[in-house]
């Protein structure tokens, strides 16, 4: 799976290998007698509130014997990024009491959507002050749901896509979905009209019903016994939605799922279909005319039209600024909507002529309520979006106050490496680049690139690339070493013409399938050193797939998931220095031989062929083009 890395235990990464890390609590646990079957689609919360039903406890008592993972800090009754992701304990914990394999767990979570609705790059299982930080700029519902009445009268299982933040309509019953009980008017399965998210109940008195609201008010009697709203969720009236909101709702689930994406008839990615939604919902927030959203539902265009006010009225009392999630099922049913013309476009042309009014409003708007900044500026989007603004409203400008930008490049942002190789670097950039080192150099190079593909800041291009080190977009000394910017935009332009010659190779996709290589398993290693008369260890298992990863997604070495969170027993001197010598005395015919077994291991994980071996730094091309750091 795409998101595999996020439940992984650090240091039991192996190829089709999980070495659970067991807690204190889950080395108590046992094996269940009996939990219900996790049905297609089904949200976490769901299983979970069904299992209890199953084992006759509240869901907080359930949580706990299924060997779910708690906050030891405070009184928080809420597991782990519960229902988003899971910690190795959970995972761990999970395995033991059910049975159940780690795929089904993981479909349960939102996690399966990372990688195409959702960017989970920045979540750290071992952070939880990730999360939050993460609501505010990526679409899913963290602490609660959307729903369809309909849907529940019958079997009481919650899809896990309704807590996506473009879940609007009911494909099956065709009505919009449900976001607040109009009994408490909290929303459907917050637990609480708190600010805060409300813990799992855990009191015997609580009986939860997957067909009810379930959400808790403070009780004035009895304050460790709170109300429960007992509102059949089947009883509250929906709103039919015309078929062609279905339409694009069914289209954006599929693309969420991993389907083929097009932005206006092009092949993009899943992350990049969704960068331009976003894109382009922050972009209608502030320009969309009424005569425009006329041409929407009445629901939807007055939910649109009172969001776009409130943002003009007091655009910082707005959490996420542009880029925010639809608030309710009607507003992201207008996002969907208002996109779709550009998004589903036949062609370029058709796609850019239905953003040149949008676009023209937002260079106006720049200059008149922006004092020239871009209002979108740090809100990711696609390159052939990118392409279509500035084809429509020209612009040249200057970045970090050195380097002037020509027109931009069709490329995309994963087709570029974190590090360009050695060799174009020496043949084309060194030159334009006097004082810099060559690593520093050939990665300020693919921030270039990023930058000419769409990228508006240096801190953008660096997100874009998913760059492991990151230097917040300071790149101020490194642009003021450049003698002639006309002459080293000219050169990137170079760079990027080589990159499509070779054939467009999916770096963030391999960097997302390497992540789960953690060691070489010592049987192939074994034959490829045997030939070389190199031994196998585990210490040289493990440089191995890191020599893996540099050689194959573009990135240093250093920055290899096998490296995170150090070794234990050895200090990050130490590592750092074996990793030099390995990759100094790795003879050629085994570093070709790494190569391909990278390749075939790439291959089985549906990565793909690649097109050009000496991109790929494959057999027959400059396997040493990304050197060791």
């Amino acid at each position: 799976m795409r998101n595999e890395h996020l439940a992984e235990p650090t240091t039991a990464r192996r190829r089709d290998v999980v070495h659970p890390q067991l807690s204190a609590h889950a080395t108590r646990l046992r094996r269940l007698p009996v939990v219900p079957a996790p049905v297609e689609g089904e949200a976490f919360h769901s299983w979970v509130d069904r299992a209890a039903i199953k084992l006759d406890v509240p869901p907080g008592i359930a949580a706990r014997v299924l060997g779910l993972e708690f906050s030891s800090a405070g009184k928080m009754r809420r597991p782990l990024f519960f229902g988003v992701t899971l910690t190795p304990a959970s995972l761990a914990g999970l395995q033991l009491t059910t049975g159940l394999t780690t795929k089904t767990l993981r479909q349960m979570q939102l996690a399966r959507y990372d990688g195409t609705a959702l960017n989970f790059s920045r979540l750290d299982v071992n952070d939880v002050t990730t999360l939050p930080r993460l609501t505010r700029h990526q679409w899913f519902l963290a602490y609660q749901s959307r729903a369809c009445p309909h849907c529940l009268s019958g079997s009481g299982v919650w899809p896990v896509w309704w807590r996506l933040g473009i879940a609007a309509v009911c494909p099956v019953h065709r009505c919009l979905l449900v976001d607040i009980c109009p009994a408490c008017g909290v929303r459907l399965r917050r637990g609480g009209g708190n600010k805060k998210p409300t813990g799992l109940p855990t009191g015997t008195h609580y009986a939860r019903d997957t067909q009810e609201c379930g959400n808790r008010s403070p009780n004035p009697v009895a304050a460790s016994q709170p109300e429960v709203c007992r509102q059949r969720i089947a009883d509250i009236p929906t709103l039919s939605v015309p078929h062609a909101l279905v339409d694009l709702q069914v289209r954006a689930l599929a693309i969420a799922d991993g389907g083929a994406a097009r932005l206006a008839g092009e092949p993009v990615s899943g992350a990049e279909w969704f960068d331009a939604l976003r894109y382009l919902t922050a972009a209608a927030r502030l320009v969309v005319h009424d005569d425009e959203l006329a041409e929407l539902p009445g629901f939807a265009a007055d939910t649109f039209a009172a969001v776009r006010t409130q943002r003009a009225l007091s655009p910082r009392a707005v959490p996420g600024g542009a880029s925010a999630m639809p608030g309710t099922a009607s507003e992201a049913a207008a996002a969907l909507a208002l996109a779709e013309p550009i998004l589903n476009a036949s062609d370029w042309g058709a796609g850019a002529r239905h953003l040149a009014p949008w676009a023209r409003r937002l260079a106006a708007e720049r200059q008149t309520r922006h004092s020239g900044r871009n209002p979108l500026r740090g809100i990711q989007h696609p390159a052939g979006l990118h392409r279509m603004m500035t084809a429509i409203v020209p612009h040249q400008r200057r970045i970090a106050g050195a380097v002037p930008t020509g027109s931009s490049v069709a490329l995309e942002f994963r087709h570029i490496p974190n590090l360009i190789d050695a060799d174009d670097y020496r043949n084309v950039m060194a030159v334009h680049l006097p004082g810099t080192t060559p690593v520093i150099g050939r990665h300020f190079c693919s921030l270039a690139l990023a930058r000419l593909a769409g990228a508006e800041t240096w801190a953008q291009a660096e997100d874009s690339l998913d760059a492991p080190q990151r230097r917040k977009g300071n790149w101020g000394k490194t642009t003021q070493r450049i003698p002639d910017s006309q002459a080293f935009w000219s050169g990137i332009r170079t760079l990027a013409d080589l990159l499509r010659k070779r054939g467009a190779i999916d770096y963030a996709a391999r960097r997302r399938a390497l992540s789960e290589l953690l060691e070489v398993p010592y049987d192939s290693l074994f034959s490829i050193f045997r030939p070389v008369r190199m031994g196998v260890t585990r210490q040289r298992q493990r440089h191995a797939a890191a020599w893996i990863w540099q050689a194959l997604t573009g990135s240093p070495a250093h920055g290899s998931p096998v490296y995170a969170g150090g070794w234990e027993g050895q200090s990050a001197a130490s590592v750092t220095e074996a990793r030099r010598k390995f990759h100094e005395r790795v003879p050629e015919s085994a570093a070709r031989a790494l190569t391909l077994w990278g390749l075939e291991w790439l291959d089985e994980k549906g990565t793909g062929p690649q097109p050009d071996s000496r991109a790929a730094g494959a057999v027959g091309g400059p396997v040493r083009s990304w050197s060791a750091h």
